[in-house]
């Protein structure tokens, strides 16, 4: 799919990870113009979603989803296109959890409405964003006494065994690696949840994806994290995406057994500090608990949104309050 790799790479920094592999288990669709050349790159998958089934783009829930348009591309033209492939959208489609503001999105929205489709909305929450550039600039972060407190826990830990860190990138880690995180994962609040929570490795399925993903030498070296051990234990790590000076902060979390020692803080710091001499200037945090977050200086920053595309007159009617009420 050189193609969907072509689209990727040409747009903004911050989306260069929509390539082909990143949409494994979602078929592909390279929509064209009348000429034959590549307008947009639509991943699709089916699911329901309460009495409906709809398709709906595909790829890992965060970074968010998303559709690699051409740069060049105006709404226009993307319009003409999608109406030649009604029968491959279908009449109702989702597009979420997307950033608000991104304008690829935005030709995208502006498009599918001149193509027939009315946009139904839904406002998820807000992304928690650490701007490491302004904040380093000021000096003060992480403050003195924030990082006398991150050393203190560290002498604490290491009252148990010594404590490690490692680094590891998707160009460069082991099996072990992976297992490490899915141990941390099943011994986090996360992994206790009856629902067996949201875990990247811990999740069978999950980390079959992200070794797939991962086979894409591009977006391999997009993959970076740390890990953090007591002696032999593995006791927390952190899983995100570096994309031009963006961080995606993806996952991130710790054996609650060693939660009076507040390892995940102390491994975030580290990670960010690490990002930040790579060149990375901001960490996108997404979705999640405001309370910690903003402790380490992330502020709230763009509305997350979740987008029904819907055909027809009466149905965008009957489906708002529904969309509005479970997106």
């Amino acid at each position: 799919m050189a193609d969907f790799d072509a689209l990727a790479e040409a747009g903004d920094d911050r989306r260069r990870f929509l390539r082909a592999q990143w949409f494994t288990g979602s078929q592909r669709h390279m929509l064209r113009d009348d000429e034959g050349e590549p307008q947009a790159a639509f991943a699709l998958t089916e699911r329901r979603k309460g009495p409906f089934r709809l398709r709906e783009v595909g790829g890992a829930y965060w970074p968010y989803r998303g559709v690699a348009i051409a740069p060049c591309t105006s709404s226009a033209q993307l319009a003409l296109t999608l109406s030649a492939a009604r029968s491959q959208l279908g009449r109702v489609w989702r597009l979420g959890p997307i950033i608000g503001g991104d304008r690829q999105v935005a030709t995208l929205v502006d498009a599918a409405r001149q193509a027939g489709w009315r946009v139904l909305t839904c406002t998820i929450g807000q992304s928690f964003v650490v701007d490491l550039k302004a904040l380093k600039s000021q000096g003060n972060w992480p403050s003195t006494k924030g990082a006398q407190k991150d050393r203190w826990r560290v002498r604490q830990m290491a009252k148990t065994g010594p404590v490690a860190i490692r680094w590891f990138s998707g160009t460069d880690w082991t099996v072990q690696d992976r297992d490490d995180i899915a141990a941390i994962e099943a011994s986090s609040w996360v992994g206790q949840l009856a629902s067996g929570g949201d875990t990247k490795f811990h999740d069978p399925a999950m980390r079959r994806y992200w070794e797939t993903v991962a086979g894409d030498p591009a977006i391999a070296a997009m993959i970076g994290g740390m890990i953090m051990t007591v002696g032999d234990r593995p006791i927390a790590f952190t899983f995100g995406l570096d994309c031009g000076t963006t961080r995606y902060c993806i996952a991130n979390n710790f054996d609650r057994n060693f939660s009076k020692h507040s390892p995940g803080r102390v491994l975030l710091y580290a990670d960010f500090e690490a990002a930040w001499t790579r060149g990375i200037e901001r960490i996108d945090w997404g979705l999640g608990d405001a309370g910690y977050k903003s402790e380490m200086g992330a502020h709230p920053d763009a509305d997350m949104l979740d987008l029904l595309f819907v055909r027809g007159r009466v149905l965008p009617v009957l489906l708002r309050r529904w969309w509005e009420r479970t997106a």
